[in-house]
């Protein structure tokens, strides 16, 4: 029997190449927290020459937007397929980018190589043996001092989390995925921001929230951003 990583591995893989040639568009909240002001937004923006990590790029919806920003753009997937596939895309767009096979706790970049790290619907997946604290801990290794993490962080009362197993080290085990790519595999999930500052607190501080509750037409999606800087 496969393990979760490799059963996730082969769903995303055949999740991203179904859209592989489909014209792709950002996540709003990438947009608007690198783009737009906010009165409770308070963080360092990034600037052209910054390196950022997109962290779980998918079809490289997002990797698209940091290169038109200017940045040095890097990012990481769960198998080469999926890192084959965006490069495809980039190199058609034009963008070079340095994009490596690579896990939440396994990020294939040398200590203090980024100034950001975009962790968009990803920084809370959790493999076999793995906790949401390793994941931090190796975002933090890579990053340099003072650098930023913007992530979206699941929020324990989404759609995803329905009849999911809770598991001791705070991730629930999920058990009906409507979209089939991660039934049987971990999330890690909070009920509020303080709960999530507490938890990221040992190794960020200087936090911004948001969050986020759309029903999108029968699939309740609730979701936190949260930006905070290495200490």
């Amino acid at each position: 029997m496969e393990n979760q990583s490799s059963n996730i591995n082969s769903s995303y893989e055949r999740h991203y190449a179904e859209r592989a040639k489909a014209k792709v568009y950002p996540t709003e909240f990438v947009v608007r927290t690198m783009l737009a002001t906010y009165p409770k937004l308070d963080f360092i923006k990034p600037v052209p020459g910054n390196t950022i990590l997109d962290v779980g790029f998918g079809d490289g919806r997002n990797t698209v937007l940091l290169c038109d920003s200017g940045l040095e753009v890097s990012g990481i997937e769960i198998t080469q397929g999926i890192v084959d596939q965006a490069n495809a895309r980039m190199k058609n767009l034009g963008h070079r980018v340095d994009l490596r096979v690579g896990r939440n706790s396994s990020i294939p970049f040398g200590d203090s190589y980024f100034d950001y790290i975009l962790a968009c619907h990803s920084c809370y997946y959790c493999d076999e043996g793995q906790t949401l604290q390793d994941n931090l801990k190796e975002y933090s290794r890579v990053l340099k001092p003072g650098g930023f993490v913007i992530a979206s962080v699941a929020n324990r009362s989404s759609y995803i989390f329905e009849g999911a197993k809770e598991l001791a080290d705070g991730s629930l085990e999920v058990a009906n995925d409507p979209y089939n790519n991660r039934n049987g595999y971990r999330l890690h999930g909070f009920s509020n921001t303080a709960d999530i500052e507490n938890y990221f607190s040992p190794l960020f501080n200087n936090f911004s929230f948001g969050a986020a509750d759309n029903d999108y037409y029968g699939i309740s999606e609730r979701v936190f951003w949260v930006i905070c800087q290495k200490k």
